[in-house]
């Protein structure tokens, strides 16, 4: 009897929850079984194979007892922490797959997290429904969703960050005592996301702005400042001192260069905020050095790879928050958390892009080390359409004179956004498995954006390329009778080839005595060698990758210099993509 009434209770609770959340339940659910399902399907980018050794380097500092400090000069990678990277070769020997797809798991399903952490946040701050059409947003946000598998340090930056400041909004709502758990909270995320990279730092700026506007908000609440509120701000910022040797602690741990000298994190961040590196980027067609990109660089790029309906979603969040304002001034309960959290969230959103903008700072590969302002642009947009849909609501038609009754607009603004968000997801399930190379409508999608912007610049088309020059070869074989190894020139890094190549198939450097070569679009890589086109990799229209047969061609470009292609490939500098 105790057990059928324990189950009735439990069936109960769960029809009245809300609807919303079962979707966003559902759909979480999904996401984990697409991500199980496909992450095998995504290639090895540039930088991964570096990444990967600078985890297992790390890791042997440890090991040796602190006496390899290999990891403190291999390239430049110790500016960067390596959590992540150190997960990932931990856990490699764990799971029942090559260490790269672990990667890609590990990454994807922390991608995964972070549109919970945006749902959650959503909720807080608008309710179910704003927390449902924040996820989506970001679900079906191509950047977002292809970068997932192999972005592997801006894609866990960007949770990281994007839990923080939803730690920071629950810190508003608990002023001016601060729970001890909230606050070691904060310190664990920050401190976990400054061992990925030193522009967490922006935390702490957020923090300022959260005890700023928890003063501000009590005084808009409750109509004039007091010195007792400021006093109490004073000791809630002192019970928040506990996050320090938190966050430094685990920034340590996981980014042991920050603390072997006092001031190596402010080096880190004035060497990312002057980068140099020869290292070319294209925007609308002009090809720019990375330290010579335009103010509108960014801007740019966000304006054309994000879908339309989330910059538009984003922007009606915006100009949402004037209309919180009057709407939460009468309720002080609550009131505060609310207009605290989504300031943080317009903050984390527009601040990293206005410093980008005014500060003229180096930017290549698009949006990629951006990415962490997408989870607070898709908060603003699940609080900007749960407006929309409310207010559409409020509007009815066909009222009749004797009900006072009509047809809510709710119902078709309802319908039409499910059809735009179907729409973004039929886009995403084209492009698979690049889904990262996304463009919206403003310059023609993928097709449009091909060698006018950086597109598969981690060369991720490169494994449907290899598996298609494999079936060629079969066919050749087949009608030849004839097996031998081929030798394969790659537009690309050796790694990223050699663990898909089948047996049939050897890397090689000269390129001018390869059978085949093997280059993405990016950059015009595929025009470097000349050969008829024996495979090509497309996706909505737009030629990602090509293969080309080298056998008795001419290997020299039109009116090229009678110079090696080798050495004109190592003069252009195109064959790499690295940041170091």
């Amino acid at each position: 009897m105790r057990g059928k009434t324990s189950v009735s209770r439990l069936l109960r609770c769960d029809l009245r929850c809300d609807p919303w959340d079962i979707a966003a339940g559902l759909g979480l659910l999904a996401l984990l079984v697409l991500v199980a399902v496909t992450f095998r399907d995504y290639g090895i980018s540039n930088d991964e194979e570096v990444q990967h050794v600078y985890g297992a380097k790390l890791i042997d500092w440890y090991r040796s007892g602190f006496a390899d400090g290999s990891a403190f000069t291999y390239k430049n990678l110790y500016l960067y922490g390596g959590l992540f990277d150190m997960a990932a070769v931990a856990l490699a020997p764990l799971l029942p797959f090559d260490p790269y797809e672990t990667r890609h798991l590990l990454c994807a399903l922390t991608g995964v997290a972070g549109i919970a952490v945006v749902w959650g946040l959503a909720r807080r701050l608008a309710g179910p429904r704003a927390g449902l059409l924040a996820g989506l947003l970001l679900a079906l946000c191509g950047p977002w969703y292809g970068g997932m598998f192999n972005h592997t340090k801006d894609v866990p930056f960007a949770v990281l960050m994007m839990a923080a400041v939803a730690l920071l909004a629950r810190l508003a709502g608990q002023m001016p005592k601060p729970r001890l758990g909230t606050v070691v909270g904060f310190g664990a995320i920050a401190g976990l996301a400054l061992g990925i990279r030193v522009g967490a730092l922006l935390l702490a700026g957020y923090a300022v702005a959260a005890l700023a506007g928890w003063v501000l908000a009590g005084w808009w609440l409750a109509e004039g400042a007091t010195a007792a509120r400021l006093r109490e701000a004073g000791r809630g910022a002192l019970r928040l001192l506990p996050a320090l040797p938190v966050a430094y602690g685990l920034m340590a741990l996981f980014w042991p260069w920050s603390v072997l000298e006092p001031l190596n994190p402010l080096r880190a961040l004035a060497d990312f905020s002057h980068f140099h590196y020869p290292i070319r980027t294209l925007l609308g067609g002009t090809e720019y050095w990375m330290y010579e990109v335009p103010r509108s660089y960014l801007a740019w790029y966000l304006g054309i790879k994000l879908p339309l309906v989330l910059l538009a979603a984003a922007a009606l969040g915006l100009l949402t928050l004037p209309v919180i304002l009057r709407r939460d001034r009468p309720a002080a309960e609550g009131g505060t958390a609310r207009i605290v959290g989504h300031g943080l969230v317009a903050l984390a959103a527009l601040f990293p892009v206005a410093w980008f903008t005014l500060t003229h700072a180096p930017g290549y590969t698009a949006i990629r080390h951006f990415l962490f302002v997408l989870p607070p642009l898709a908060v603003l947009g699940g609080i900007g359409l749960d407006r929309l849909l409310g207010r559409c609501g409020d509007w009815r038609v066909g009222v009749s004179q004797r009900s006072g009754r009509g047809l809510s607009m709710a119902v078709p603004a309802g319908l039409a956004l499910a059809l735009v968000l179907g729409r973004e997801a039929a886009v995403l399930e084209s492009l698979h498995p690049d889904e990262y190379v996304y463009f919206n409508e403003l310059v023609g999608g993928v097709a449009g954006a091909v060698r006018n912007y950086d597109v598969d610049y981690w060369a991720n088309s490169l494994p449907e390329a290899v598996e298609d020059l494999s079936e060629v070869i079969a066919a050749e074989e087949a009608r030849t009778h004839r097996h031998r190894t081929y030798s394969v020139a790659v537009c690309a890094e050796p790694l990223a080839f050699e663990k898909l190549a089948p047996a049939n198939m050897r890397w090689v450097s000269d390129w001018t005595r390869a059978d085949f070569f093997v280059a993405p679009t990016q950059e015009d890589c595929d025009t470097l060698m000349n050969g008829p086109a024996v495979a090509e990799v497309e996706r909505d229209g737009a030629l990602l990758a090509v293969v080309k047969d080298l056998r008795k061609q001419d290997l020299r470009n039109p009116g090229e210099p009678a110079e090696t292609v080798e050495v004109a490939r190592l003069r252009t500098g195109r064959q790499h993509r690295h940041w170091w």
